[in-house]
């Protein structure tokens, strides 16, 4: 792909490169999805919003609507998980101090989140019965990332005696783990974010709950 498209309806010399464009469409993108919902929003309002045309658009999401609502979803969560695997990656600590991280990362996220990000969210969750590919979107590209991240950290502090190795061993404990996160993001949704439970005070009953469950 060229830095520049040659579909864009701007004067040559206005033209942005083709990072600036696609983030632009994206924005736009969140946007119309935010206000109208999925099933609402039109390709068409979305080329108008960023000021491109419809072609350029279909030339970035062949897919239309859904690859569209997608790529929206996956640039909201995907740096979280690109964060969460560096912190892993980099790591000198021990397991233990490393699930810690990673949770505190998750919650520091969930707060940070800016009011748009919560409604996409909450369109993919209403939607998702509708148009399974959306969930299965969800399954393999946030789902499923987070679980085999905790999954390797699990198994790392049991080959390091840290972990008991029963409970690390026990179907579903990644999906429990994690679930108190994705309810904490789901409360604030549901009730707003004065009205949810405090993140912090979650937060600290979780670690408090997990680390001494996992401990030898």
């Amino acid at each position: 792909m060229s830095d520049t498209e040659p579909e864009d309806p701007t004067p040559r010399a206005a033209r942005l490169p083709t990072a600036e464009r696609h983030a632009q469409i994206l924005d736009a993108a969140m946007e119309e999805f935010a206000d109208r919902g999925f099933a609402g929003a039109r390709m068409a309002a979305v080329a108008s919003r960023a000021g491109v045309t419809k072609g350029l658009l279909y030339h970035y999401f062949p897919g239309g609507k859904t690859d569209l609502f997608q790529a929206v979803v996956a640039a909201c969560v995907e740096p979280t998980l690109t964060e969460a695997r560096e912190v892993a990656g980099s790591f000198k600590g021990s397991a233990r101090a490393l699930l810690q991280a990673l949770i505190e990362l998750g919650y520091a996220r969930l707060e940070a989140a800016p009011p748009r990000e919560e409604v996409l969210m909450k369109l993919l969750l209403i939607e998702a019965d509708r148009f399974p590919e959306l969930a299965r979107f969800y399954r393999d590209r946030v789902l499923q990332p987070a679980l085999r991240l905790a999954a390797t950290v699990l198994q790392a502090g049991v080959e390091s005696g840290e972990f008991r190795e029963d409970l690390v061993r026990q179907p579903g404990l990644t999906h429990v783990l994690l679930a108190p996160i994705l309810m904490g993001s789901i409360w604030r949704m549901m009730l707003g974010p004065r009205e949810a439970p405090d993140l912090r005070v979650m937060r600290d009953a979780h670690l408090n709950l997990a680390l001494r469950a996992l401990d030898l």
